[in-house]
């Protein structure tokens, strides 16, 4: 379910671009400081846009370094740190840690129930630090588990459920945007469960999986002005928020990128439930 929140680089400008890869690169050597080698695998691009966004709103210092890789082990690449993506860094953490524990209930995935066990130390961390996020994180995926148990029809039980998970991970801190910043958590997390149901569904079909879709939705393209809705309700929050540095990343994201995965879906012509 991650990955949804990413920016579309094809109309980015290389500026953008580098800028981008920078908050990415940022976030994945502040995953390697904070805890260890093993946990820059948890690295995404949802937690990135959230260090983005925030680090527009609130403008803290920026630390800007370079660096060589794995990834890139032959040539230095420029990345930068402020408490955002440290935060960014910890809500990735938590999502990764009980998205590895739900995989081992669901599948007895025994590679997630390795990595969570690898990641145990640092979720305890950050659960001290932000334990209201990750009460919440414990508490939605709890709710949908008992969803899929019980394979909830809804459209939006689900969708709801994670939702809130969203919102509470998009409140930084309680002051005069924290309402706002929920109310666009919340949407976009709704869109990113429904979207990952969509592309799903022809697995979920065969494989038996718990999907909301199933003989409701006949062909996932129709199911795309709902999508549209879900974020229209997300993009007002977002517009109403004062963000002025990398603006023109986070639009690009809310308003384009965020349909990458679900276009390259719809364009594979792999969309039909004809169940």
């Amino acid at each position: 379910m991650f990955g949804y929140v990413q920016a579309n680089t094809d109309i980015l400008t290389q500026e953008e671009k580098s800028r981008y890869r920078e908050f990415y690169c940022g976030l994945c050597h502040t995953l390697g400081n904070r805890y260890g080698f093993t946990s820059r695998l948890s690295l995404s691009f949802d937690m990135t846009f959230l260090a983005i966004l925030l680090s527009s709103l609130y403008e803290p210092a920026e630390t800007q370094s370079t660096s060589r890789c794995i990834m890139h082990p032959f040539k230095e690449h420029r990345f930068i740190t402020n408490p955002y993506i440290d935060y960014a860094a910890d809500m990735t953490v938590a999502l990764v840690y009980f998205n590895c524990i739900d995989d081992w209930k669901d599948d007895k995935n025994f590679v997630a129930k390795g990595y969570a066990s690898l990641l145990s130390n640092a979720y305890k961390k950050v659960k001290i630090d932000w334990p209201l996020q990750c009460e919440a994180i414990e508490k939605e995926l709890n709710i949908l588990a008992k969803i899929e148990a019980e394979n909830n029809p809804s459209l939006d039980a689900a969708a709801n459920s994670f939702g809130r998970l969203m919102e509470a991970l998009f409140v930084y801190k309680n002051d005069i945007w924290a309402d706002y910043l929920k109310k666009l958590g919340y949407g976009l997390g709704r869109y990113i469960y429904l979207a990952d149901a969509s592309v799903d569904l022809e697995k979920d079909i065969k494989k038996g999986s718990y999907n909301p879709l199933i003989n409701q939705v006949s062909d996932i393209s129709d199911f795309k002005p709902r999508l549209q809705l879900l974020l229209g309700e997300a993009s007002q929050c977002f517009e109403k928020l004062p963000l002025v540095q990398d603006e023109n990343i986070l639009k690009n994201i809310i308003y384009s990128g965020i349909w990458n995965k679900y276009n390259q879906k719809i364009n594979k012509g792999e969309h039909r439930n004809d169940k």
